[in-house]
């Protein structure tokens, strides 16, 4: 039978404090760790034997405290790293959704003939918006529903095996299954799901998952909220749950600066909210209860129009940060189109 050996200076069973049990070692100078993204060690300068040591991961760029407390999305500092036009081939984008991990997105589109599209394009290196793909690595033109005006916003899940979209004019939104996943052209049949709106409602601005991809939110006119019984799974949810109150652009219009709200984002545990909306305005939001839009605080705002340089309207239809919070992508569909906008946190 195999066994671990511990040194007797490091392990005390006996001691009632809290220098009791195993100690970690810190190292020194010449024997910690390499720094390399995902390395952990114990913190700098502190000695074996202290209870104040405490443990730290590096992220790439420097050492952060090990802890329990979820991450904010901390725009104080933000700074524009990289800008970037892609290639759209029928028209322009429209909408837009995120892998998690930063290594693709899809978009939609609507060429000069009113015909519908779905697009992916891929990241070399996750969250450098410089290794986009020159053009979309694959796309699926939407015959089938006949969608009687444009696509906004779409959602794919983190496995890449659904994608659902709400077309304008259409009351129905619809979801379809990726044949193989991730690979756009093999989407299945659609499946539609009745939602009967009017007026700017009809159709999602942008679409997103939250809570681990328990919960799906629509901003359209006013935000809505999905609560999924699967994961990552649109259809499993309402087909059309009710508007949540008090989330209408007119809500929200004085914490952008007037225009109109686009896009949305939750942090991890849900109690940030962040909002963008026209000439690149930004409003974030502490709830007091997580993933509860309607128990929001007072707005803390914030203009990147100048940072973020030409266009006049900045549309923000996405909000995507990477998973630790240190770069932060936003998107804008109008003036300037196909724009994306890579900053850092």
């Amino acid at each position: 039978m195999a066994t671990t050996k511990v040194r007797g200076e490091l392990v005390d069973l006996n001691e009632s404090t809290s220098e009791s049990g195993l100690k970690i070692p810190s190292g020194t100078l010449v024997n910690r760790p390499t720094e390399a993204a995902g390395q952990i060690r114990n913190n700098t300068a502190e000695t074996s034997q202290s209870s104040a040591s405490t443990m730290e991961y590096y992220n790439g760029s420097s050492w952060k405290v090990i802890n329990n407390e979820a991450l904010t999305l901390d725009l104080s500092n933000a700074s524009l790293i990289d800008t970037q036009v892609i290639t759209v081939t029928e028209g322009n984008m429209r909408g837009l959704s995120f892998v998690p991990d930063g290594s693709s997105m899809y978009i939609t589109s609507m060429n000069a003939s009113s015909q519908d599209f779905l697009h992916k394009y891929t990241f070399s290196t996750a969250f450098d918006i410089s290794t986009v793909s020159s053009g979309p690595v694959g796309s699926f033109q939407i015959t089938s529903p006949a969608i009687n005006n444009y696509l906004s916003g779409c959602i794919v899940n983190a496995a890449e095996s659904k994608i659902a979209y709400d077309p304008y004019t259409n009351t129905d939104w619809y979801q379809q299954n990726f044949g193989t996943p991730g690979d756009i052209t093999t989407l299945q049949s659609a499946s539609s799901f009745a939602c009967s709106r009017t007026g700017g409602d009809r159709t999602a601005r942008s679409m997103i998952f939250a809570d681990n991809e328990n919960k799906m939110y629509w901003m359209n006119s006013s935000m809505r909220q999905f609560d999924l019984t699967t994961a990552g799974d649109p259809s499993s949810g309402p087909a059309c749950p009710t508007a949540i109150a008090n989330t209408s652009d007119s809500d929200f219009s004085a914490d952008l600066d007037g225009g109109n709200t686009r896009s949305m984002f939750f942090n991890d545990n849900g109690t940030q909210f962040t909002i963008a909306g026209d000439a690149a305005r930004l409003a974030q939001y502490t709830l007091s209860t997580a993933y509860d839009i309607t128990t929001r605080g007072t707005a803390t705002k914030y203009n990147f129009d100048t940072m973020l340089g030409a266009g006049a309207s900045k549309e923000i239809y996405a909000i995507r940060p990477n998973a630790s919070y240190t770069k932060l992508i936003l998107a804008s569909t109008y003036q300037p189109e196909n724009t994306l906008y890579e900053l850092a946190l």
